[in-house]
């Protein structure tokens, strides 16, 4: 029997069909628990103060406390240290260079594949 046989009824066709939806249907699904789970995962974090953190008095004192503020020598910083906390801007840096890379490796895939269908 030729193999071409059943690629010449359609029935191969179908198959890669029925392929690129699973696939494309896996891809969008876990899109879509990765986009929900972040967000619900951070709902859950830790929400203590990283430093500088004081603990509230649970019960107030018997006698008042007399309290003279200190005096924290403040030591210079070096021209070029950055102590600038890691924030949210720094991800979104980040996720729009990894979206950008997303593209142009989709679009590099799509011009090879269209180059090799020019050439068979």
């Amino acid at each position: 029997m030729d193999a071409a046989a059943p690629l010449l009824r359609g029935e191969g066709l179908a198959n890669e069909m029925k392929n690129k939806l699973l696939g494309l249907g896996l891809g969008l699904t876990l899109t879509t628990l990765g986009v929900a789970a972040v967000p619900a995962t951070a709902a859950f974090a830790d929400t203590t103060c990283y430093t500088g953190c004081t603990t509230p008095a649970t019960s107030p004192p018997s006698t008042p406390l007399v309290t003279t503020p200190a005096v924290v020598p403040v030591e210079p910083k070096a021209a070029g240290t950055n102590a600038l906390p890691f924030t949210g801007a720094d991800i979104e840096g980040m996720a729009a260079i990894g979206g950008g890379a997303l593209v142009a490796g989709g679009l590099m895939v799509r011009r090879s594949r269209r180059v090799r269908r020019v050439a068979a």
